[in-house]
């Protein structure tokens, strides 16, 4: 099965699938990581989309964690997608915990700012709001 979690910068993505993966055995892709399939960025492609494809009704479970929504052209269409999304305000805050001073640079808030929204055209299966929640 095939298990695509989408969504913007701090919107709970890898914790959602680090929990699933805490329950079942799954290969992971998060971004590009396909890259490392085949020598080439071009093969390495079209090996990760035959390989989606594959997963997509298999009984192995593949997750890819969709960083860009770019990406979302790799995914083969009828692919089950959960959509995280969380308060703009949460996302902030979350990103600044990953700070080693802990607080956010105003380009960094800004740079959330305008990637608000970009994954709006992705179609998904499932909405997950991730606002106050334990993915554990």
């Amino acid at each position: 099965m095939l298990i695509v979690i989408a969504g913007e910068r701090c919107t709970g993505k890898s914790d959602l699938a680090r929990a699933i993966m805490e329950k079942i055995h799954a290969e992971f892709f998060s971004g590009r990581d396909y890259v490392r399939l085949a020598p080439t960025e071009p093969e390495a492609v079209d090996r990760f989309q035959l390989l989606l494809a594959e997963k997509q009704h298999s009984e192995d479970y593949v997750i890819f964690l969709l960083t860009e929504p770019d990406l979302y052209a790799l995914v083969p269409p009828g692919s089950f997608v959960v959509m995280c999304k969380s308060r703009l305000e949460t996302s902030k805050a979350r990103f600044a915990r990953q700070m080693p001073d802990g607080e956010l640079s105003p380009a960094i808030a800004a740079m959330l700012e305008r990637q608000r929204g970009c994954f709006d055209h992705i179609p998904h299966s499932l909405i997950l709001d991730t606002d106050g929640a334990d993915l554990s």
